[in-house]
């Protein structure tokens, strides 16, 4: 009998014990009523076995009782009497004994074959784990080598823009004007925004669930702040349209604020077309919180790229084969500055181009903590 019936429906399991009681029992009743062969009760034993098969140690005892007890009333109805003779008393009495040692050995084999089921299952569990264990390397492996990729070619780029305008300006700074040196210089300069930039969230990444948490929440002057942080974005071909509410203050850290918005800015420059605004906005907003908005006008963001934006190392598909760089981290570092200063960040794109997507976030105002 398969030991795998025990787990099936309860109603499943005893119907299959009770047919077969019935079936053993009509043949006992008809051997004994027809040709008195008392040794027939030892088929009793068939469902007993049946029992251990289908049910657990005190169940299979209880219908091993009750099958005995069937048994002695059949033999007590085929004598007429319950006055056994001493011969079938020792004959009931060995052959119910011999049925408890049939119990005991099925329901040790049960316990062996539940034993060896569940080691079976660690085994195959722990398989499974390590399948996973192996998966998950794979894909860290895969990971680290994309943010390798990412990072250098981020880094190579800007650097040597900068190399580039600095060669250029020792090689023929003396024949060119103060309008082009100026330029040159500039230019340099934002090569070397884009680089700290760039490191800045590499090293924030790497500090992610030790340290990142505010280092000094002040009160800051909105318009004042934002003002000074838009001054050292490198714009590229965009122009940037500042909307603050005037005596706007908000509760931040001033460096990680400055980070955010670098990131959003960068971003909005690099997904949208040349010569196009890049909005920046700030309103109070509901529960004493500021809303901050960095509008683009690009290709937007389609709502199945949505729940993956704010994710380590998270690019859309379109822009890893583009000549877009991306470290994918701007967003991920935002996320992690933001929440921890008390605010959310989320994004709203129609998903259309040229409609561009709208990145908000929110910050404390100083009175929320008075």
């Amino acid at each position: 009998m398969p030991f795998f019936l025990r787990h099936s429906p309860l109603r499943v399991r005893m119907t299959i014990f009770l047919s077969c009681c019935v079936v053993v029992f009509i043949v006992i009743a008809y051997a004994l009523f027809e040709t008195s062969n008392n040794r027939i009760v030892t088929l009793c034993a068939i469902p007993v076995m049946v029992a251990c098969c289908l049910f657990r140690l005190r169940n299979a005892s209880l219908c091993t009782l009750i099958i005995l007890l069937v048994s002695a009333g059949l033999l007590t109805l085929h004598i007429h009497t319950l006055q056994w003779p001493v011969p079938l008393i020792e004959g009931f009495s060995f052959g119910a004994l011999v049925i408890g040692m049939e119990l005991a050995c099925f329901s040790f084999l049960t316990v062996s074959l539940n034993l060896s089921d569940a080691a079976r299952q660690q085994s195959r569990h722990a398989e499974q784990q390590l399948n996973l264990a192996y998966e998950q390397q794979q894909q860290l492996e895969e990971l680290r080598d994309q943010f390798l990729m990412s990072v250098s070619h981020e880094l190579r780029t800007p650097l040597t823009e900068v190399r580039g305008y600095i060669n250029l300006l020792l090689e023929y700074g003396n024949r060119l004007d103060e309008a082009t040196q100026s330029s040159f210089l500039q230019s340099a300069s934002y090569g070397c925004d884009e680089l700290e930039l760039i490191i800045g969230n590499v090293l924030n990444m790497s500090r992610v669930g030790k340290d990142l948490k505010p280092i000094c929440m002040q009160e800051l002057p909105l318009a004042a702040t934002i003002a000074e942080i838009c001054e050292h974005v490198y714009l590229q071909d965009h122009s940037l349209e500042l909307n603050i509410d005037a005596d706007l203050t908000v509760l931040a850290d001033r460096q990680q604020l400055r980070q955010v918005l670098r990131n959003l800015i960068s971003n909005a420059c690099k997904y949208s077309p040349a010569h196009t605004s890049v909005v920046v906005c700030a309103s109070p907003w509901e529960d004493n919180m500021v809303r901050f908005c960095v509008k683009d006008y690009g290709a937007g963001i389609g709502a199945a790229d949505v729940p993956h934006l704010f994710q380590k190392f998270s690019r859309l598909k379109r822009d890893i084969a583009s000549s877009v760089r991306g470290t994918g981290l701007g967003l991920y570092i935002s996320k992690q500055f933001v929440e921890g200063m008390g605010g959310r960040i989320w994004v709203e794109s129609e998903g259309v181009p040229g409609k561009g997507s709208s990145f908000y976030f929110t910050l404390r105002q100083p009175s929320t903590t008075r």
